[in-house]
C-alpha cells in the first residue's frame, strides 16, 4: 500500500511540476492532436489551452523544418530544433516518443532561447 501511495504522490508532483514549469510541455497523439498542454506552452504559442486541445500539431507554425520534425517524431525518432513562434518568441524544442497510459504519444518540450551574446 505504501509503494502505491508513493507512486501516486510522485505522479501528482510530476504533473504539478509540469503544469507550473516555465518550460512548455505538450503531449500529442499519432493523429497529431494535442491531448495535454501546460500553461507555459499556451503563453509561448499565444493560444488558450482549449484552442490547442482543439487543434492539430503544427497548425500555429507550419514551416518546412516543422513538417520534417513532425514526420521524424511520428516515426518514433527524437527531433529537436529552434523555431520562431508567431508570438515573436524564439524557442528551442525537443520531441520524443513515449507511451502514456499504454498508448503511444509524443512528448514535446520547448523553452525560450536566451540571448547569450555579450552586451
Amino acid at each position: 500500500m505504501r509503494a502505491r501511495a508513493h507512486t501516486l504522490f510522485q505522479q501528482t508532483l510530476l504533473g504539478d511540476a509540469a503544469e507550473h514549469a516555465e518550460i512548455g510541455v505538450l503531449v500529442w497523439n499519432e493523429e497529431r492532436r494535442y491531448v495535454a498542454v501546460n500553461s507555459a506552452a499556451c503563453r509561448m504559442i499565444g493560444a488558450t489551452r482549449a484552442e490547442l486541445l482543439d487543434g492539430q500539431v503544427g497548425a500555429q507554425n507550419q514551416t518546412d523544418a516543422g513538417r520534417s520534425a513532425l514526420a521524424t517524431a511520428l516515426d518514433g525518432q527524437p527531433a529537436s530544433g529552434r523555431t520562431p513562434l508567431p508570438t515573436g518568441i524564439e524557442v528551442e524544442w525537443i520531441t520524443v516518443a513515449t507511451d502514456i497510459a499504454g498508448l503511444p504519444h509524443i512528448l514535446g518540450l520547448m523553452w525560450p532561447v536566451r540571448d547569450t551574446s555579450p552586451s
